[in-house]
């Protein structure tokens, strides 16, 4: 483990970060924040230092604290270490085509997963959209399932399950380690008396009683080949998705497990993004 991580067991809490109290739009932007965000999200700079300064600032003159919209859901944002809460601050439209590529064609009714779901920038705007569905938002790290968890509440929502826990392919328990840099990202460390549960996908469904999908996003990190490969192989085809985002495993390059088991299930690139594919069921 490098300088750049430091220990995190699945039940420990970060005092500083509870969300309960006050209530959603008590840390909203003042004048000059407002102002300052709106000149911001309309730069062609939005990355690397630009945006770590900005948000600092941005954090600075509102008290460390900011309640903020995206795509009609609620979200408090808390310090500025967690680069993907600084996106959603500075870039709105943050992973729009992705969202909306997962949306495209679901029934109201239907059915999504949000592996690696951190603070629920994809899983909450699709649960607003399909009010009468269901949305599985799963997440390692115990701040972001708190985050999020926080969040549909403040955003009124009532068909989001909230999972803690890391996604693989067996079951088994496991500690975490962090970054220092941005609370967001967590690595895995297997132990078999570790706080945390590791699960398939397949048995987390399952548990939830969901046995169909419309819509699914993975980004844990590495892992993906581990957490997703097992589901596609075993899943019934009422079962698979019939959309997938996937980060990349580099520009232009998918896991190649995740790549191999795709083509046998009849998946089909359809593009990708700065950082994701975006794959549609076409059998």
């Amino acid at each position: 483990m490098t300088t750049n991580w430091r220990p995190l067991t699945g039940t420990q809490e970060n005092r500083g970060d509870i969300r309960d109290d006050p209530p959603f739009g008590a840390y909203a932007p003042g004048r000059c924040v407002a102002a300052l965000l709106w000149v911001t999200r309309r730069s062609i700079l939005r990355r690397g230092v630009f945006r770590a300064r900005i948000a600092q600032w941005v954090m600075r003159l509102n008290g460390g604290r900011i309640d903020l919209r995206f795509r009609g859901a609620a979200y408090r944002v808390i310090g500025n270490t967690n680069l993907i809460e600084t996106g959603l601050m500075l870039v709105p439209e943050y992973n729009g085509a992705e969202i909306d590529f997962l949306s495209d064609g679901a029934p109201s009714d239907a059915a999504f997963v949000d592996i690696g779901s951190n603070v629920g920038l994809y899983s909450l705007p699709i649960a607003l959209s399909h009010p009468a569905g269901r949305v599985v938002a799963i997440d390692a790290n115990p701040r972001m399932v708190s985050a999020l968890s926080w969040n549909a509440r403040a955003s009124g929502l009532a068909n989001v399950a909230c999972v803690h826990a890391a996604v693989s392919d067996r079951e088994g328990r496991a500690d975490l380690v962090i970054r220092r840099d941005d609370l967001a990202i967590v690595a895995v460390r297997e132990n078999p008396e570790g706080a945390m549960p590791v699960r398939p996908l397949a048995a987390i469904l399952a548990d939830l009683g969901l046995d169909r999908v419309h819509g699914l996003k993975i980004d844990v990190e590495g892992h993906e080949d581990k957490a997703l490969v097992p589901f596609l192989e075993v899943a019934g085809d009422a079962q698979l998705p019939r959309r997938i985002v996937i980060e990349t495993a580099g520009p232009g390059e998918d896991y190649p497990g995740c790549t191999a088991v795709f083509a046998r299930r009849g998946y089909v690139l359809k593009f990708r993004t700065r950082n994701n594919s975006c794959y549609a069921l076409e059998t």
